[in-house]
């Protein structure tokens, strides 16, 4: 805190210190999305397995997919929400290091299993 000769005080802003708690919505929102994303290489594969011959849209083929959209779409608020909308929170950071390379390497891994005809 600075005191003025008025004696009024005044909050000091240091652009440089940020919590560990995001403080907007969209911060929350890449947050939830990365949990949600990479938890869905988890759950997917257990659905797959435990309800392939039941329901259709357990396919192998879609479930795959499904998984690279979410985490993809993860990764994108991330990416936007750390260097667009300057959310610099420890916990954005965070997801936006773990999110975004699994990202990339879910996306390789299942696009060049279809290139290969696996």
């Amino acid at each position: 805190m600075i005191t003025t000769k008025e004696g009024s005080e005044l909050q000091r802003s240091d652009p440089g210190t940020h919590g560990a708690m995001p403080r907007s919505a969209a911060g929350w929102w890449a947050i939830v999305l990365s949990v949600i994303g990479l938890g869905s290489w988890i759950i997917l594969p257990l659905i797959t397995i435990n309800f392939r011959d039941t329901f259709p849209i357990t396919d192998t083929a879609l479930m795959p997919i499904i998984g690279i959209v979410l985490v993809d779409l993860a990764a994108a608020i991330d990416l936007l929400c750390v260097l667009r909308w300057k959310e610099r929170s420890t916990l954005n950071i965070i997801a936006l290091v773990i999110t975004l390379p699994a990202a990339l390497f879910f996306t390789f891994i299942v696009v060049g299993e279809a290139l290969g005809g696996v």
